[in-house]
Parts: C-alpha cells; sequence; structure tokens
C-alpha cells in the first residue's frame, strides 16, 4: 500500500492533552493507512475528517463534560407557603409547587438552563396540614410521593420522591391497563407501555423503521390515561434522557436525565382541554399559508433548472394539482448555505417565475452548517462575530457534513438568530417560497460514536450535552421570527422540541419504504400530536425503497388528511412523480390528490383553529371514546372533530373493519348512515373517510361549498375562509327545527350549501319561498338568516 500524507487537525488545550493526542494520532494513522484502499474503493473522501472530528470529540469530552452529582433529596421536613406558592423543605432541596384552579401544576426542584417556555400566571395555593389547595385539586405528600387528587378523592397522577445522584430520575404510578402516548417522534406502538425509549435528537443514519430509536425529535411530555382519567407530564429538559414506561417495573414509569433541571408541569382534564393548556406553555401553532396544505413534489434530487420545468409542465399537461417542489442539497454551490449552483440553476429568478405563473411554489433545503471556507461571505461574517459554537476553551466546533468540515452557528443567541434571520432575504429575493430545514438535530459524519455535536461544546444557554434537543427548535425560530415579518413562512423541519409547531412542521424523516412503516408513519404521526405537535406529515411512498403502485396508492391515501401531503425519496429510489407508475393507475393517482385538494377549505379551517386552541390537528379514536376496545385502535385517525379516516395497510387488501366513535356517521361517498362497528369495502381507487353527523364541512368544488351533514340535534361550525393571506371567518349554525343563521367576514360573498342525510325541498328567506334541487342552494350577500322546508 502507498503512504499517504494526513494532516490531522488539533487543537491546543494543554500540554498533557497534546501529548495524549499525538499519541491517539500516531495509533489512528495506522488505521488510516489500513483504510486507504476502502477511500479509493468507495470514495468517501469525507472519512479523514470523521475520524479527526470523532478524536476531538472524545479527548474535549473527556476534559469538559461532567456527569451530574447531586446530593440525594433527604427526608421531609416542612411545608411553607410563600406568595401564592407553596414549597415542600426536605433536607437538601426545596419543591416549588405552582399551580392553577383549571388543572395545571408545575413542580420545581433545580434550576438549570433556560428553555423557550412561557411564564403562565399562577392561582393563590392554600395549604392546611402539607396538603396544598387550589380550585377543584388537592396536592398531598408522604413519605412515598405526591398525590394529586379531584374534589372526589380521585387519584389523578402520583409521583415518587424524585432521586438525584449522577442522573436525575422521576417516577411516576401506573395504575393498570393504562394507555401512554406522546415523547415525540416515537417509532412506536399506539401504547407505548412495556417500552424504553431515548430522547435525544438523532439523524436517523439514512433509513428507519418500526421500533427504530432514538429519532430526530424527542420532547419529554407523556398523555397518560387511566380510569377514565387523564393527564399530560412535560419537563422541562432538553438534556439527554430515557424513559421507562413500565418495562422494568409494570407499575412505575420513569424519567431518568443527565442533565439539570428538574422542572415538570402535570396538566389534567378532558383531552382536548390538556392540550388548550399545554399550549400556553410551549405556544401555539402558527398560522401557516393556504397553499401549504397543497400537493408537494420532491425527490432528493430535481438536478437542473430544466428539469424542474419539465415535472411542473408535465403535472399541468396531466391535470394533476400540484402546489410546490423542493430542491434538495444539489442546487447549492458545493453545499454552502445560502448559494445556488450556477451551471445547474443559473436562472432561479425565471425558475420561480415560471413556476408561480403556473401555480408552483419553490421550496428549498437549508442545512445549519457552514462549510469552512475563508472567503465564503457566511462563514467570515460568523467567524468575525464570534457567532459559532464554539469548545470551552474557545476554539471554534467544527464537523464534517456534506460540505465536509464546517461550524455550527449559536442559534441558542437572539443576535445569531437575527443575523442568520435575514440571510433568508436573499433566497426570498430569487423567489423562493418555502424552506426545508434538515440535519438540524444537528446531524455530524462521524467514524464512531454519537452522530452529533460534542457534548463540551458551549452553547449561549448552557453546554450541548444539556441543551442538545433545542439545536432545530431555534434553527426554525431564527427563519421564523424574520420572515413572519412580512409573511405567513413555510417551514419543514427534521427536528425540534416542545412547541415547535409555532415555527416550523414536522416530518417523520427517512423512513423506509414498507407497508409497515406506512401504518408506522401514522402511530408516529399520532404520538407527535400527543406531544402537542399539529403540523405533521410523512415522505409519502418512504424515503429509502421503491413502492409499487399498490403500495404507493395506499400511502398516498393513508396521508390525505396530513397537514403536509408531500412525496419525496432518495436518490436511489425508481421515480416517484404520479405518472412513473403507468397509465393503469395515473387516473387513480390523480383522484387522490384532486381530493385532497377539494378538502382544502376544512384542512386549512382547521389548521386556524388549532392555532387558536392549541389542539393538534390529528387525533386517535380514543380521544373520543372512553370505550376500552376503543384505546388500541391504531389503524384509524381523525382530522380534527368531524372527520375520520381508515387507511388500508395490508397488501391486497380490498376490505376492512371500521371502529367509529359513538354517533352516527356519514360514509363520504354514499352518504349512508353509520355506526358502531363495520365492514367497508375499500377497493384500490377507494380510502374509506367518514364524516361525523352534526358537522359542517368546508370544499372546494370549483367553487365554495359548505356540505351540512345532518344531526337531529342540529348542526353548527366555525369556519376559517383564505382570504389572500388573512383569514375571514363564518360562523354558521342549523337548528333541529330548520332555522339557519350566518354570520360572514366582509370578504365573503355568497354561501353555496349541500345537505346530506336529509331531504331539503326549499328555502324561505323573508317570507319568501324558493324550491330547489339536489339538497343544493346558495345564500346570497347580505342574508343572515334563512328557515328550510324539510320533505
Amino acid at each position: 500500500m502507498p503512504k499517504i500524507n494526513i494532516k490531522i487537525n488539533t487543537v491546543k488545550i494543554g500540554k498533557k492533552f497534546n501529548i495524549l493526542l499525538l499519541f491517539t494520532q500516531q495509533i489512528y494513522m495506522q488505521l488510516l493507512e489500513e483504510i486507504d484502499g476502502f477511500l479509493k474503493t468507495f470514495g468517501d473522501g469525507m472519512l479523514k475528517d470523521r475520524i479527526s472530528y470523532s478524536l476531538t470529540r472524545d479527548r474535549y469530552d473527556s476534559i469538559y463534560y461532567k456527569k451530574l452529582n447531586m446530593k440525594k433529596i433527604g427526608r421531609f421536613l416542612s411545608a411553607e407557603k410563600s406568595n401564592k406558592y407553596v414549597y415542600f423543605h426536605f433536607e437538601n432541596y426545596d419543591l416549588k409547587v405552582e399551580a392553577r384552579g383549571d388543572g395545571v401544576f408545575k413542580f420545581s426542584w433545580t434550576d438549570g438552563p433556560k428553555l423557550p417556555v412561557e411564564n403562565i400566571e399562577f392561582d393563590d395555593l392554600q395549604l392546611h396540614d402539607n396538603t396544598v389547595s387550589v380550585g377543584n385539586y388537592s396536592i398531598s405528600l408522604d413519605e412515598n410521593g405526591l398525590y394529586l387528587k379531584d374534589q372526589d378523592g380521585k387519584l389523578i397522577y402520583q409521583g415518587y420522591i424524585p432521586d438525584f445522584n449522577e442522573v436525575l430520575s422521576q417516577s411516576l404510578r401506573i395504575f393498570g391497563d393504562d394507555l401512554f402516548s406522546g415523547l415525540g417522534e416515537k417509532a412506536g406502538p399506539i401504547n407505548l407501555r412495556g417500552h424504553v425509549y431515548r430522547l435525544w435528537n438523532h439523524d436517523a443514519k439514512g433509513s428507519y423503521g418500526p421500533d427504530s430509536d432514538p429519532l430526530y425529535l424527542n420532547i419529554p411530555v407523556l398523555l397518560h390515561l387511566h380510569d377514565d382519567v387523564s393527564y399530560l407530564i412535560f419537563f422541562e429538559n432538553a438534556g439527554d434522557a430515557t424513559v421507562d414506561i413500565g418495562f422494568s417495573r409494570e407499575d412505575k414509569v420513569t424519567f431518568y436525565f443527565k442533565s439539570k433541571p428538574m422542572v415538570y408541569y402535570v396538566i389534567t382534564g378532558d383531552i382536548k382541554s390538556i392540550y388548550s393548556k399545554f399550549s400556553e406553555i410551549t405556544g401555539k401553532p402558527y398560522r401557516p399559508p393556504y397553499w401549504a396544505f397543497g400537493f408537494q413534489q420532491s425527490r432528493y434530487s430535481y438536478m437542473s433548472s430544466a428539469e424542474v420545468r419539465s415535472i411542473v409542465d408535465r403535472f399541468n399537461e396531466l391535470g394533476i394539482p400540484l402546489s410546490a417542489i423542493y430542491l434538495d442539497i444539489d442546487y447549492m454551490d458545493e453545499f454552502k448555505v445560502f448559494t445556488f449552483n450556477s451551471d445547474r440553476f443559473w436562472d432561479v429568478k425565471d425558475l420561480t417565475k415560471y413556476l408561480g405563473e403556473r401555480g408552483v411554489r419553490l421550496i428549498t433545503i437549508m442545512e445549519p452548517n457552514v462549510k469552512m471556507e475563508p472567503g465564503y461571505t457566511i462563514y467570515d461574517e460568523a467567524v468575525k462575530n464570534g457567532y459559532f459554537i464554539k469548545y470551552p476553551d474557545g476554539n471554534i466546533f467544527y464537523a464534517p457534513v456534506w460540505p465536509l468540515m464546517a461550524a455550527f452557528p449559536d442559534f441558542s443567541r437572539n443576535d445569531v438568530r437575527e443575523w442568520w434571520g435575514k440571510k433568508y432575504d436573499f433566497m426570498k429575493k430569487n423567489g423562493v417560497s418555502g424552506f426545508w430545514h434538515d440535519m438540524n438535530e444537528p446531524a455530524i459524519f462521524v467514524a464512531w460514536g454519537d452522530n452529533s455535536m460534542a457534548l463540551s461544546a458551549a452553547q449561549s444557554n448552557g453546554s450541548h450535552s444539556e441543551v442538545h434537543n433545542l439545536f432545530g427548535y431555534y434553527m426554525d425560530k431564527a427563519a421564523y421570527d424574520h420572515l413572519s415579518k412580512t409573511e405567513r413562512p413555510f417551514i419543514l423541519s427534521r427536528s425540534g422540541w416542545a412547541g415547535i409547531s409555532r415555527y416550523a412542521w414536522i416530518w417523520t424523516g427517512d423512513t423506509e419504504t414498507s407497508w409497515k412503516e406506512m401504518k408506522q408513519n401514522l402511530l408516529t404521526i399520532l404520538h407527535m400530536s400527543a406531544s402537542g405537535i399539529s403540523l405533521t406529515g410523512c415522505d409519502i411512498g418512504g424515503f429509502v425503497g421503491s413502492p409499487d403502485a399498490e403500495l404507493f396508492i395506499r400511502w398516498l391515501q393513508s396521508a390525505i388528511f396530513y397537514p403536509l401531503f408531500r412525496v419525496h425519496s432518495n436518490k436511489k429510489s425508481k421515480r416517484r412523480e404520479p405518472w412513473e407508475f403507468g397509465e393503469k393507475y395515473l387516473g387513480i393517482i390523480r383522484d387522490i390528490i384532486k381530493l385532497r385538494h377539494s378538502f382544502l377549505p376544512q384542512i386549512y379551517s382547521e389548521a386556524i383553529s388549532s392555532s387558536i386552541t392549541g389542539i393538534p390537528m390529528i387525533r386517535p379514536v380514543y380521544w373520543y371514546s372512553s370505550n376500552p376496545d376503543m384505546l388500541l385502535v391504531d389503524d384509524e385517525y381523525l382530522f380534527g372533530d368531524s372527520i375520520l379516516v381508515a387507511p388500508i395497510f395490508s397488501e391486497h387488501s380490498t376490505s376492512r373493519i371500521v371502529k367509529l366513535p359513538p354517533g352516527l356517521w356519514y360514509n363520504l361517498y354514499s352518504d349512508e348512515k353509520v355506526f358502531g362497528e363495520i365492514k367497508v369495502e375499500a377497493p384500490l381507487n377507494m380510502i374509506p373517510i367518514y364524516i361525523r353527523s352534526g358537522s359542517i364541512i368546508a370544499r372546494d368544488e370549483g367553487k365554495l361549498i359548505l356540505h351540512v351533514f345532518h344531526s337531529e340535534e342540529g348542526e353548527s361550525a366555525k369556519i376559517y375562509i383564505d382570504a389572500g393571506g388573512e383569514d375571514s371567518e363564518l360562523d354558521i349554525s342549523v337548528s333541529k327545527d330548520g332555522k339557519i343563521n350566518i354570520h360572514r367576514g366582509s370578504s365573503i360573498k355568497a354561501v353555496t350549501i349541500k345537505f346530506h342525510g336529509v331531504y331539503v325541498k326549499g328555502i324561505t328567506i323573508n317570507g319568501n319561498t324558493k324550491y330547489i334541487e339536489d339538497n343544493l342552494f346558495e345564500i346570497e350577500e347580505g342574508v343572515n338568516e334563512l328557515q328550510l322546508i324539510f320533505q
């Protein structure tokens, strides 16, 4: 083997360390020579950088990263009320209790890094015989821990006294056949009980399937349902953690944190109110642009302006709706963020104009790393102003990613976020409409060990070990804070933390292509909903692999009401544009996409409602039934309160059993009224969809039509309609005797209504009767009341 010249960058951390590093480098020089053949064979030009980084990371962490060494809590001493709060005094710590009468409780044992949560107002607590009372709740304490009870004495939550040492652990009681959901992005079953999960934002290294863990977005939040009681527990901690949900002990859930603080909330009530209250702490979802809910086409990668034009032209020729098309990393100049490859995309302004004339937006991928290249403006500015994350000794943190060695902005700093946000102006001036944040866990290419940042890397709000899970969140905030000054931005992010929907959408990342993973996508999205995340979706068809026509169609159908409706795949996957599956299936695919677009008014309205209430749009069936048999329904979902989707998750299946929540439901296609458990036929061109009676659904059928699904109790809805970037409200109610009241914003003119489930033969307005056909009629501008004439 020929000799090779290798230079590994070293850093000055002290004489002893440099000697140790030199010795270690000598060992690895031999290793590098051995793998020189590998380099030539496989062309991994960054392997030396990976090894260099992994060495440097390990040495820094061995010196600067320190595990916790906490005193034990000790025995309980006394309780004291101070101002509105109550303190339980222990030998070595004080537990501060804050609470609201509507069922929000905060327990603080230690301080720690400042995290992005809202300072909500709490009520004045009462203390009597070591028992705290507020509203209809009481909190008591004994040697076994804390007990939260309602006014009838029913136990809602029991938390044991924490254990402090090298980790901070908090255990909760499991009562019986309990259900647990949440923890962010988890590829687990509908009930996470019996499993152990890590909370550490982590690149899945190109592909993952069911049970892979950890993934890109992790949040220490868990929904707990037991005995018709529900509560949410949320920890203010963005560091590394592990959660044991009844795995080691069937009667306990235990959170283990490697860093401070130990501060957590318990929120109780009905499930929807829980998420509304949770959003007061973490922030409510933002209001996205209307177009973002349409069909989006992506691939790693479309390689030139000409290719993008041809794809968009083909969509138009075939009459397939398209809202946006993506550019993956190959559009950049040497993978440098905020650049375009001038050979492939020399005419980007003309390209975005061309797309815009056809109703299509351009979305570009954005990376959080900056190539280490003097003369590259972004890099030079950040070095000059000290914007990059550094090691504790002041050296800039460098690591290999797509542009080879790169540095990373400290997004936890306000000034860095402001600087970074302004850089998006360059993209906007070139006509880019949306941004796709990738690799922001952050992901790093390593030779061994964790594929992320050194634990000892210093950020403004703590060491990376303490705030790792906030990196992507703050990158998204940087973009959102700047872009939202002039528009409702579209930001799709791979990573984040609690409250991420206030800034960005989340998708399930680089999933494998399989029938099992298609179903797992739904379960993962349901766990994200249980974590308070509203704007979610997946790579339709899976990222790695090539679905056949049946799998692709069923995947497209399953995602029909996911907020994000995007097809994406990697370079090795077969092309996945709708026409690639052949003429036999093109019509089915086109019809699914058209069906999605017909529901855009309803989807948009639900998104605006979510931004007001904080309640996620995608919901599991068990939210709407206390029946134990409904707790484990894992192959259906609800969009809002009114629409139930029952996808086909089995190959060659053309029928399935659907379990409907209590009440009467309508088959979307036939208007058949059904309830309970039913068997439904579902040929390849059909996905079972049901509408709850009493619902009013907005659809675009060439014009806006409100579909009223009759209920004996009447119907009502508040619908938010996009009015050129603003929202216009439409309130409509139908009494059980047929009186309609409607109130609308000034931008809403005539309103068309179609009734289902009852025959309407006419309407009376101001004493004048008009007979109608097909249960369809128009309410003209200025008319706010009318009477239906039933058959």
